[in-house]
């Protein structure tokens, strides 16, 4: 019996950490001012992730993609205008501290990987009013949010083991095709000695180190 070698992954450990992000965005000008905001999508990206002793660190950008309405006459009681879309990017990073497995130090060259990165919270406050055509509009938002980043640590290592062949099956298609085709037969005469029903499959003793009636 001989051995092989096996190159696996193995997780050092594990890390989750909160960054609150403030920034003032400006709107106007030179696109309209805020009416209303319709939504906003938003998304995290990591980049330039390494490890150093019992740490990750990363930069990172939160992406925004905001949505709203604009003024552009009023009459009748009724606002019209059209929408309008902002998209920025936010930097930011930091270091996650990683909780090691038992027995397990986090060093440099260790493999970071990103488990989750997203917003947990966030305020868009409406900054800097201004009036168009009687109806109060916002210039500025100023955008807090709370991002979360989990990271693991993962080490490539080495481990042997034992290369299992088992004699009986080495010649599997041999047996398949001898064993099987036999007593594949519904109607099988041992089937219906053991009283197993015809819908039953029913396997040669010889052909499986598993003896008995399938489904």
């Amino acid at each position: 019996m001989g051995k092989k070698e096996l190159q696996v992954p193995v997780v050092v450990g594990v890390g989750s950490e909160q960054f609150f992000i403030e920034k003032e965005i400006k709107v106007s000008p030179p696109s309209p001012p805020i009416f209303e905001i319709k939504e906003i999508k938003k998304w995290i990206e990591v980049y330039d992730v390494k490890v150093i002793p019992g740490k990750v660190i990363f930069n990172a950008y939160l992406w925004k993609d905001i949505n709203y309405k604009t003024v552009e006459h009023v009459h009748d009681d009724s606002v019209n205008g059209p929408l309008f879309h902002l998209t920025t990017k936010i930097p930011f990073g930091g270091f996650v501290p990683i909780c090691p497995a038992d027995g397990e130090k986090v060093c440099p060259g260790d493999i970071p990987e990103l488990i989750e990165a997203f917003v947990e919270g966030e305020i868009d406050d409406l900054q800097c009013k201004t009036i168009v055509c009687g109806v109060p509009v916002y210039e500025r938002i100023l955008e807090k949010s709370v991002v979360r980043v989990t990271f693991k640590v993962v080490r490539v290592q080495h481990v042997m083991i034992d290369d299992f062949k088992d004699d009986k099956c080495k010649d599997f298609d041999k047996c398949k095709d001898k064993d099987f085709d036999k007593c594949k037969d519904k109607d099988s005469d041992k089937c219906k000695d053991k009283g197993v029903d015809k819908g039953k499959f029913c396997v040669k003793d010889s052909a499986f180190p598993f003896k008995g009636c399938y489904y």
